[in-house]
């Protein structure tokens, strides 16, 4: 009868104990310090079961039991205590308990076991929890109910299954799970509610009788749950209280022998809960309780509380099934979360993206201008703004509703100097900034961002006050009442509709709407790029790369006959075993880890050291030569080393081949080809096997130079990008991407080869063509027939309102004679523009730079 655990994905419980004294205080518990009850040692029990407490051994001497063991079990207190686990519950049973693997923090699963006990020598069935407490063996026994076995739990199950996946959206989907879990406990009420980000709670969705008061959109202050108590219901999924007017039942005695310290019941199912929390439930008329905690990635989110106004019993197999339904649903609600925000955000980055390119498609300041007046309704939409003000160019433009220019400007000099990342937000101006009070019926929210990187440019946005009114379960501010005693905590003695006008603030801004911001702080690192969407898809592209180059080194290394090592911060991370062999360690594994200098012979550490700095810095050497090494006996290696800079786990990294100095043509033979492999994947694509970008452009500043000094012919270049790749990569996936930037290099390199021009994929989907002699004339009618032959291979794209079917390109070229007046980056910065301006005028075309 494990707990079972619907969703493999979602991280298990924390299920450790509580310990320390973070949670202890020998003050009178009251409101001040509530946070501090030390609930998970109580040591007392609800009294629907009995608790044995004994040593991990074969007999298992019982060292605590629940003051109630004679009503359950025949025995008393002191006729257990000290006696053998084993005699009570048989050898076989015992020997089940000491192997199993009862630590809690090992599994988020309940440890249950049947036992057939006799009492007062009738045999009697229980249905047990086992777990480890501070080296103890826990077992918490309650009688076994008849309806263990039930036709039900798959009709539940299949119900609440489709009635999730029917839903509209996460509030429909709350009020579907409290009905089904009604339906399945029997209880009154069943409520669901989520907490904010200060604990205060909000019941999103219920399920009651007729007649019931109803408290959906009530709001419940963090107090009444406090810090601890929410420590324990991240520990198990489900809490009951049978009969909220149960007296506790002691655990004799007080202290367990290991510790010293009374008895820890963080991970108890019969554990008795706070006074305080009985008191709060008692001025509801609550009966009996059930809790299930809303758990996705270790954080508590929300729960689903079911009261019941008279006592009432949930067998384990019931308790069992709702485990089951809230960690579904805890993890169904949270994907459902996810696709919302998704959705949402993916929209906002493409509005977001669309004012962005008007900073950095237009090279005019009058035009920038005169497009963000144009895109007015866009820019308040993005943010669900009611006013912005857009500070360029020493100019301020307003939009919408706004304080004042000049209290504009003194709010952006606060603001900005309180960014992190170009960025700042509140939605309680007035309150953190006090001069904003004069307008905080247009501006109690404000969101900024820097468009340039001394921030003299940028945008705000404004929201106006919000009086919001909040239904409170009860006056929160009134949870402490004067007793004869003193002050002290007290749950709130009403729990009619307390309305709280929250003033001076606004609307929260959203996740998806601060995740849209990277889309404009582009803007800050790249004012001369005019196409954001192909950067961002040039940085994922590139990233993948890395990935796939370091799997093809990783494979080189693995098969190699001669001895690779990667090394990162000069310490070895990965080697194969020719590695080992060569430096006599029998376990390559003992090798990594290692500092790889104290195997270079003492008098060169200091310039290997060097070196392996220097390539770090400077990814295209590739460096060979001859050095004296030791093993790991101290003994002299002569060997023969290349050293070529790699990325390992995207870290600048080192991979180093040696072996030692050939003594046969074959073995030279063989470590060259080795080297020469290496030197290819240090200058190739890993997708298309085209030249990669560093290569590329090595070799044509090698030519220019060369050609500006021998008055040669002219060289042209075609920058050639592939059209909306990024929606779609969207539609295919990033495996149908690389699909299709294959086929676009297989076209290049075929026309390359016809031409003799050198072809360079140089990121994501854009690649570099250089064309030489007559063929440089030619350039223009060559890059449109290039256009069109890519038009001609008819990939499909998916629906993006571009009007083409097929998989286009776009081609920037210049033309130019090399000179020693000029480098070749400036050749190649005309190639950059004019892609720019062919993109900028509608896709799908060729522009050539004059």
């Amino acid at each position: 009868m494990a707990q079972a655990n619907p969703n493999p994905d979602n991280e298990p419980l924390n299920r450790s104990l509580i310990t320390g004294d973070g949670f202890v205080t020998d003050e009178p518990i009251d409101l001040t310090n509530c946070d501090k009850e030390p609930i998970h040692i109580p040591g007392m029990i609800q009294p629907n079961g009995v608790l044995l407490a004994a040593r991990r051994t074969s007999a298992g001497k019982i060292v605590q039991c629940s003051r109630n063991s004679n009503d359950l079990l025949g025995r008393t207190p002191d006729e257990l205590l000290g006696s053998s686990l084993a005699d009570l519950i048989g050898q076989e049973a015992m020997n089940d308990l000491l192997e199993r693997d009862l630590n809690a923090a090992a599994s988020s699963d309940l440890q249950y076991l049947k036992l057939q006990i006799e009492v007062d020598g009738l045999p009697v069935r229980f249905t047990t929890v086992a777990h480890e407490s501070e080296g103890l063996l826990i077992l918490e026994l309650e009688l076994e109910t008849d309806d263990e076995e039930g036709d039900d739990d798959f009709r539940w199950i299949r119900t609440f299954f489709v009635k999730l996946k029917q839903s509209a959206n996460r509030y429909t989907a709350s009020q579907a799970a409290a009905e089904q879990v009604k339906e399945i406990l029997g209880y009154d009420r069943v409520m669901i509610y989520e907490f904010d980000k200060q604990w205060n709670g909000k019941v999103i969705a219920e399920a009651k009788e007729p007649g019931l008061e109803p408290f959906l959109g009530h709001h419940y202050p963090a107090s009444d749950i406090p810090k601890q108590a929410r420590e324990l219901y991240l520990r198990n999924w489900l809490r009951t209280i049978v009969d909220v007017n149960y007296t506790p039942v002691e655990i004799v005695p007080t202290v367990q022998p290991l510790t010293g310290r009374p008895l820890n019941l963080s991970l108890s199912v019969l554990r008795s809960v706070s006074p305080l929390h009985v008191e709060y439930l008692h001025n509801m008329g609550v009966g009996a309780t059930v809790t299930i905690s809303l758990i996705h990635d270790g954080q508590l989110w929300g729960m689903i509380t079911c009261h019941h106004y008279s006592p009432k019993y949930v067998s384990h197999r019931i308790r069992n099934l709702c485990n089951f339904l809230g960690a579904f649903f805890s993890n169904e609600l949270y994907q459902r979360q996810q696709l919302d925000e998704y959705q949402a955000e993916l929209r906002l980055r493409t509005e977001a993206s669309k004012i962005a390119k008007i900073f950095i498609g237009n090279s005019s300041p009058f035009q920038v201008v005169e497009e963000l007046y144009a895109s007015e309704r866009r820019l308040l939409d993005l943010m669900g703004a009611s006013g912005a003000a857009v500070s360029y160019n020493d100019k301020l433009l307003l939009f919408g509703e706004t304080p004042p220019p000049g209290d504009i400007r003194e709010l952006a000099g606060w603001m900005g100097g309180k960014t992190s990342n170009y960025t700042y937000r509140t939605d309680r101006l007035s309150l953190e900034f006090p001069p904003a009070v004069s307008y905080k019926e247009k501006a109690s929210g404000a969101l900024y961002v820097a468009l340039s990187p001394g921030q003299q440019n940028y945008i705000i946005w404004f929201r106006p006050e919000v009086l919001q009114i909040v239904d409170w379960a009860g006056d929160p501010a009134k949870a402490v009442i004067q007793d004869n005693d003193g002050m002290r905590l007290s749950p709130r003695k009403s729990f009619e509709k307390w309305r709280q006008v929250v003033q001076s603030t606004a609307f929260d801004w959203k996740t998806e709407e601060l995740n849209a911001l990277f889309e404009l702080r582009a803007v800050v690192d790249n004012q001369t790029k005019s196409d954001l969407q192909r950067a961002e898809e040039q940085a994922l592209q590139n990233s993948r790369v890395l990935r796939q180059n370091e799997q093809r080194y990783l494979q080189l290394m693995e098969f190699s006959p001669v001895a690779f090592f990667t090394l990162t911060d000069r310490h070895i991370v990965y080697c194969n075993e020719q590695a080992a062999v060569l430096l006599g360690e029998p376990d390559k594994d003992k090798l990594i880890g290692r500092d790889f200098l104290p195997f270079v012979l003492e008098d060169s550490r200091k310039p290997m050291g060097e070196l392996l700095k220097q390539l770090e810095h400077d990814s295209s050497l590739l460096v060979s030569g001859s050095q004296a090494f030791v093993n790991v006996q101290c003994e002299p290696l002569n060997l023969d080393i290349t050293l070529a800079a790699v990325s390992h786990s995207g870290r600048p990294s080192i991979m180093l081949i040696a072996r030692k100095i050939a003594e046969t043509v074959e073995q030279q033979t063989e470590y060259t080809s080795i080297t020469d492999q290496l030197s290819s994947y240090m200058t190739t694509d890993p997708l298309t096997d085209l030249p990669n970008r560093r290569a590329f452009e090595q070799r044509l500043e090698e030519d220019w130079d060369a050609s500006a000094r021998s008055d040669e012919h002219p060289i042209a270049l075609l920058e050639i990008d592939i059209d909306d790749f990024r929606n779609y990569n969207a539609v295919y996936g990033l495996q149908g991407g690389d699909l299709c930037i294959q086929n676009v290099a297989q076209v290049l390199d075929l026309f390359g080869r016809q031409r003799k021009a050198s072809v360079s994929r140089t990121g994501g989907g854009t690649f570099m063509l250089r064309l030489d002699g007559e063929h440089a004339y030619r350039a223009e009618e060559l890059a449109e027939q290039l256009r069109q032959a890519v038009v001609d291979l008819q990939i499909r794209r998916g629906e993006d309102g571009s009007g083409f079917d097929y998989v286009t390109v776009s081609i920037g070229g210049a033309v130019m004679r090399p000179t020693l007046d000029h480098r070749f980056t400036h050749f190649v910065a005309q190639a950059d523009r004019a892609l720019m301006k062919a993109k900028r005028e509608g896709k799908n075309r060729v522009v050539f730079m004059e």
